[in-house]
């Protein structure tokens, strides 16, 4: 991670004091990589980096030793270096292992002379090289820290960012490739995408796969068995992290495929089920790349996140063929016993009763109705009131005002009640008797101490004079017991047109 960064101060200085401390006119900080060594300080030397072949400094790195050679054209692992039998004229190295703390040996500081050194360099040169080389590590290892600190920021600001698009997303492909889209930008990969698995584990199906500009889509399906090595650890459940399939055993047997597909090094990542995988995260890089730990936990998660929002865009998709199974089961029911009623009523000589149990009927109906769009957990006041008026057709004649206010089974259904019972008197006696006459339904919330109440209002407008009934019918006793069955109902017979309040505790109204 401290591979191609700035120049800094503290590691310049340390090169300058090694040179000086062995008299030597070159000094490096050298790390090295998977096909090259680059140079984070040097000194005496106008070059960045060498190939990884030109390398001195690889040499028994693996012993975490200190290495010298007194003549580099007299040793044969150096003597037909470039860098030796070239104009730059190497011919004495020592260099000191630069260590992590978890024991990674990423390269050396090393001193070099254009002449040999048969004495090789003193005790206390050596001391002193090794002194100046664990300073170098512990300045990298505190830049290493500094950096995977501030990529677990990067990781956990996209983590939250894929939280947000897991949580509004509407549809479970969209929802997927927007997710590989944030991961391909952080991990600066060349794809990444989410297919499905099949029970058996033989089948990937992508949909749809995000890819950097000017890299082919893998999107189809995939026949699981020409991928030999994949199956094993997706039935598992276990990640499939490589750094380079060239020199990888596992995807040695595909690496025409992924030749051809651009995939180098990649993570694929199941999505499980409790019990089974369900799909396969990847992410592909059309170069070596080495993945860090803190990258591997970041998929994870992904993969994590990814696996409760398909649950649940399941369970939702499952839920809608639920309900609308119910809706159709029940309308089925409502419009047998509207049947039923209607022939064992026919004989009846009072036609508007059973004309208004029928719409009654219906008012329910059209409250099922608005329920079930919500999975019968609540429906919104406004969308009861519309319905419940476009069913008689009124709507051009009744204005509606006030805020969001969500209803829960038992509400609502009482107010679909209440709206229809208080339309068909304004149909049959009221302000919609006529050709002028207005209705307005207004609601609004408000505080009384530290209860929150509802209060709907309906006021009618430019209907004949109203006189107060004789008596009162059934209407006009459902429309007094109140939303919920809680009273709290104001009734006025204004001459100048009827007026009802309706109060309710908030707290009733999410009834079930």
């Amino acid at each position: 991670m401290v591979l191609d960064t700035p120049a800094e101060q503290a590691f310049d200085d340390l090169v300058f004091v090694a040179a000086k401390a062995c008299g030597v006119p070159i000094a490096l900080i050298t790390l090295l990589d998977a096909d090259r060594q680059w140079f984070k300080a040097r000194y005496g030397l106008d070059v960045q980096e060498t190939e990884i072949e030109h390398s001195v400094c690889r040499i028994e790195i693996d012993r975490a030793e200190m290495l010298e050679i007194a003549d580099l054209t007299a040793d044969r692992r150096t003597d037909r270096n470039p860098l030796v039998t070239g104009a730059r004229h190497f011919r004495a190295y020592a260099g000191a292992p630069l260590v992590l703390r978890s024991g990674a040996v990423v390269g050396r500081l090393c001193v070099i002379d254009t002449a040999p050194r048969p004495e090789g360099l003193s005790e206390l040169e050596r001391s002193m090289l090794r002194a100046l080389a664990r300073l170098a590590s512990e300045n990298l290892e505190l830049r290493r820290i500094a950096k995977v600190s501030e990529r677990q920021t990067e990781l956990q600001v996209a983590l939250v960012e894929i939280g947000e698009i897991i949580r509004n997303s509407g549809d479970a492909g969209q929802m997927a490739l927007a997710t590989a889209a944030v991961v391909g930008r952080v991990l600066t990969a060349d794809r990444a995408g989410l297919g499905l698995v099949d029970d058996a584990v033989e089948v990937l199906d992508v949909e749809r796969d995000w890819t950097a500009p000017g890299v082919l889509s893998v999107a189809g399906r995939h026949a699981l068995d020409e991928y030999h090595g994949l199956q094993a650890p997706l039935s598992s459940g276990d990640p499939l992290v490589v750094f380079d399939s060239l020199a990888d055993e596992r995807t040695l047997p595909n690496v025409a495929l992924a030749m051809r597909n651009g995939v180098r090094a990649l993570v694929d990542v199941p999505v499980r089920d409790p019990g089974r995988t369900t799909a396969l995260f990847f992410v592909h890089s059309a170069r070596p790349r080495y993945w860090l730990a803190e990258e591997i936990a970041f998929l994870r998660s992904v993969a994590d996140r990814l696996e409760a929002g398909v649950a649940r865009h399941r369970s939702e998709e499952q839920q809608r063929i639920v309900n609308g199974e119910i809706a159709h089961r029940l309308k089925n029911t409502l419009t047998m016993v509207q049947a039923i009623a209607s022939q064992t009523l026919r004989s009846a000589t009072d036609r508007e009763s059973v004309y208004a149990f029928e719409r009654r009927l219906m008012a329910l109906s059209v409250a099922h109705d608005a329920l079930l769009q919500n999975s019968w957990a609540q429906a919104d006041l406004a969308s009861i009131a519309t319905n419940a008026i476009e069913a008689i057709g009124f709507m051009d004649r009744v204005s509606m005002n006030g805020p969001p206010v969500a209803l829960g089974a038992q509400a609502a259904l009482s107010f679909s009640l209440i709206v229809h019972e208080l339309l068909t008197n304004a149909c049959k006696y009221g302000a919609l008797k006529g050709d002028s006459g207005k209705v307005s339904l207004t609601w609004e919330i408000k505080s009384d101490g530290d209860d929150a109440g509802l209060m709907i209002k309906w006021r009618e407008r430019g209907g004949p004079l109203v006189i107060p009934p004789a008596r009162r019918g059934f209407g006009s006793k459902l429309i007094s017991i109140g939303l919920v069955g809680t009273g709290g109902v104001d009734i006025r017979y204004d001459p100048e047109g009827f007026e009802a309040d309706l109060r309710a505790p908030v707290r009733h109204l999410a009834k079930g």
